[in-house]
């Protein structure tokens, strides 16, 4: 029945084509459309008895009806295959596809058509993750190359990623204990578990970034662009509903036989008024375990004097860093400095106003470096810069920069301070060590040669 019922609302939809122009009819005439697509990102695209179907093309469907466009799709042994094509012009379009910098480069989107939120799997005993950074320290696996994984490594490049092959090796390594979580997009995760009976798995929270479905063309296609969004524009709320009911309720309800309906029904209040007050308590417990959290994270992670992060969270921030850096060749650079003659400023004023000088000078920086850039104390005087995909020249000039903007600033009781300078960046077999060392060594020659910067 609900086949029959999802098959009347797509055929209601169809009959109601879009209102084209001439000139927009001689555009989809001209150019005809070549889709392809792999049948491996199930519920977006999958094979089922020998075709192609799916959330994807169940949109790409009502669009295509729409527009008129003819059917057909041929299949791709896998996702390189498919941008391949799209690239080479061997293809015109592809059904489900989120945009980035690499694909815009010979391909253009249209309009999302579908948006899910990223979903972390992982066993049934583990509660609520309401924070991403709370399983930071865990094994998380992800499939190599794909749009979701790239999503993650650039939000948070310090969780512990390892590669697989696919969602369905990721998910059978969680289920095996052989790693803590995998993160997916909700239908994706939703549907493999159900699927695959992975019955000692579930979806244990979500973190703040989304995933944006649309449809990829060949570049010079970008014309049919706005005809595809005119299309996605007319698709309903109540469409999009059957859609993912179709593809993401994979549990049916049994009938209940009415002997047992109402003994069902007191048991199911007696069970909703449990739950509601759980809930509740539930939730005044993670308020206060996250404002716990919150407390316990900045003692160990922030200089109480300054506010900024401390040696422990330098270390641990440069160890990561490092590893990425071997991971995927990216520039990384740091930048260690000291207040000149900071004893005698303490001698002759007093340790108070010492560390007030200590803290201004701290928010200075913090409002002259870049978001992406870390910064902290890493004792006394001291202090460390790691920038993120910085080359060596562009962070020389940097500190450069940063010795005028402390040379220019009054301090409190118009005191005036001058601070010296050591720039290192990553060599192949750097460790934390090893660059802190050498970044040591630039720094104490250029400061007994009464130079500021290396």
């Amino acid at each position: 029945m609900k086949y029959i019922i999802f098959l009347l609302l797509f055929t209601f939809a169809y009959a109601q084509p879009l209102p084209l122009t001439l000139q927009e009819k001689q555009i989809i005439q001209i150019h005809p459309l070549t889709c392809i697509s792999t049948g491996l990102w199930a519920p977006f695209n999958l094979l089922e008895d020998d075709k192609l179907v799916g959330i994807g093309f169940d949109y790409w469907d009502l669009i295509r009806e729409r527009l008129g466009i003819e059917d057909g799709c041929k299949t791709a042994n896998n996702w390189t295959q498919v941008l391949d094509a799209i690239k080479n012009k061997t293809a015109d379009m592809t059904i489900a596809a989120q945009a980035t910098p690499e694909r815009l480069k010979y391909a253009v989107f249209s309009k999302p058509y579908a948006k899910y939120p990223m979903v972390v799997a992982t066993k049934n005993n583990i509660g609520f993750i309401h924070d991403i950074e709370l399983i930071r320290n865990k094994v998380i696996v992800m499939p190599k190359k794909y749009a979701t994984t790239a999503i993650l490594l650039k939000h948070y490049p310090h969780l512990n990623i390892k590669f697989t092959d696919s969602i369905d090796h990721a998910l059978s390594l969680v289920e095996k204990g052989e790693a803590f979580a995998t993160i997916d997009i909700l239908p994706v995760i939703a549907y493999k578990i159900n699927k695959n009976n992975f019955e000692t798995l579930k979806i244990s929270g979500s973190i703040p970034e989304y995933f944006s479905v649309a449809i990829m063309l060949r570049k010079d296609y970008a014309m049919l662009v706005p005809l595809i969004n005119k299309a996605i524009d007319s698709i309903t709320k109540e469409e999009k509903n059957a859609i993912n009911k179709r593809w993401i309720t994979i549990h049916r309800q049994q009938k209940i036989p009415r002997k047992y309906f109402y003994a069902l029904l007191a048991s199911a209040l007696f069970v909703f008024t449990f739950f509601s007050v759980w809930l509740l308590l539930l939730k005044k417990e993670i308020i206060q375990k996250n404002r716990t959290e919150k407390k316990l994270k900045k003692l160990v992670n922030i200089d109480s004097l300054t506010g900024i992060f401390n040696r422990h969270m330098l270390d641990a921030t440069l160890d990561n860093e490092i590893a990425l850096v071997q991971r995927h060749g990216n520039p990384l650079c740091v930048i260690f400095f000291d207040i000149d003659d900071f004893k005698n400023i303490n001698d002759r004023y007093g340790h108070k106003v010492g560390d007030s000088i200590l803290k201004e000078l701290s928010k200075l920086i913090a409002k002259t470096i870049r978001k992406s850039d870390v910064f902290g104390r890493w004792g006394g005087d001291e202090f460390l810069l790691i920038l993120l995909e910085t080359k060596e020249e562009d962070a020389l000039i940097f500190a450069v920069h940063l010795d005028k903007v402390i040379q220019k600033h009054h301090f409190k009781q118009d005191i005036s301070i001058s601070c010296s300078f050591g720039v290192t960046c990553y060599k192949n077999g750097d460790t934390r060590e090893s660059m802190m060392s050498r970044v040591d060594k630039y720094f104490y020659n250029k400061k007994n040669e009464n130079n500021r910067i290396f």
